[in-house]
């Protein structure tokens, strides 16, 4: 049989081992690391000058995309907008030239880029567009559609599904 101090020992390891598992103590714990939720980027302005960058670089992307879309009736609904909303008239004229410029500062950063509408960027643009084209011209917060690594077994950050969607597409052409 056992001894009475073993048995005592024995016990005060197993209670020591069991506290391992809570998470009363931990390194984030001590030192100020942890589980804190990520913050929520800030919400986007929401002027004129902001309004009219968003609306111009949604439709040169829409318009890289192939969007089937009348942009410079686009356009038109945005300047009707601000007008709407009491935006001065002044104001309306520049927020109108920077609608144009930034449609074509846009389209020219992604025109030689042949993989930017990836499914992802054409469900993030179609929404953008649906709502600009119903009136709504608040801009939506950014989002980056930068390729992840996924890590060990990320493959270049190709799945065989995307491989094989590219030599479709490759053939398809």
């Amino acid at each position: 049989m056992t001894s009475r101090p073993t048995v005592l020992l024995l016990l005060a390891l197993s209670a020591t081992v069991a506290g391992c598992g809570s998470n009363a103590l931990t390194t984030g714990s001590l030192f100020g690391g942890g589980d804190k939720p990520a913050a929520a980027p800030p919400a986007p302005r929401n002027d004129p000058t902001a309004r009219a960058f968003s609306a111009g670089a949604v439709t040169a992307r829409a318009q890289k995309c192939g969007f089937n879309f009348d942009a410079a009736r686009l356009r038109a609904g945005f300047a009707a907008a601000e007008v709407q909303a009491g935006t001065p008239t002044d104001e309306v004229a520049k927020a109108g030239a920077l609608f144009d410029r930034a449609q074509a500062t846009v389209a020219k950063a992604i025109a030689k880029s042949e993989d930017y509408c990836s499914d992802d960027r054409i469900a993030y643009i179609r929404g953008d567009l649906n709502r600009h084209l119903a009136g709504d011209f608040t801009p939506s917060r950014p989002r980056s559609f930068a390729k992840e690594d996924d890590g060990l077994f990320s493959f270049g950050g190709q799945s065989p599904n995307d491989e094989s969607r590219t030599a479709a597409s490759k053939s398809a052409n």
